[in-house]
C-alpha cells in the first residue's frame, strides 16, 4: 500500500517541467532526424509541425511559464507523439529501438495529466 501511495503521489504531483523540456527537444531534434533517416519520402507536415510544437513547448515551459500555455503545449506535444507512433506503425517500422517513440507518447500523456491537475488545483 505504501508503494502504491508513493506511485500515485509521483504520478499526479511530481514536477513535469523536466519531461516537458525533454519531449520538446525530442520533437525538435530527434523527430526530424528519425523521419529523414527512416523514410525515403518523410512526412514533411509531421516533421515541420513537430519542430514548431517542440519550440512552442520550450517557450511555454522556459519563458512564458503560465499553466494555460503549458497545458496547450503538452496537449500539442501529445498529439505529435501520437502521430509519430501512428506514422511509424503504418509504415511497419514500430519495432526495435523505434518503440522508444511509444515511451515519448506515454510521457506526453503523463505531462497532460500532471499539468491539467496542477491547473485545477491552482484555480480551485
Amino acid at each position: 500500500m505504501k508503494g502504491y501511495k508513493k506511485f500515485k503521489e509521483i504520478f499526479y504531483y511530481s514536477d513535469s517541467e523536466p519531461n516537458e523540456v525533454l519531449i520538446a527537444l525530442c520533437h525538435i531534434i530527434c523527430l526530424p532526424a528519425s523521419l529523414i533517416m527512416e523514410f525515403h519520402t518523410p512526412n514533411w507536415w509531421l516533421l515541420l509541425v513537430g519542430i514548431f510544437s517542440g519550440a512552442f513547448q520550450l517557450y511555454a515551459v522556459l519563458f512564458n511559464c503560465k499553466l494555460k500555455m503549458r497545458l496547450i503545449a503538452v496537449q500539442v506535444a501529445c498529439l505529435i507523439a501520437f502521430s509519430t507512433c501512428i506514422n511509424l506503425m503504418m509504415a511497419g517500422l514500430m519495432k526495435g529501438s523505434r518503440t522508444g517513440w511509444f515511451l515519448i507518447f506515454i510521457f506526453a500523456v503523463w505531462n497532460c495529466v500532471r499539468v491539467f491537475r496542477e491547473m485545477i488545483e491552482k484555480n480551485g
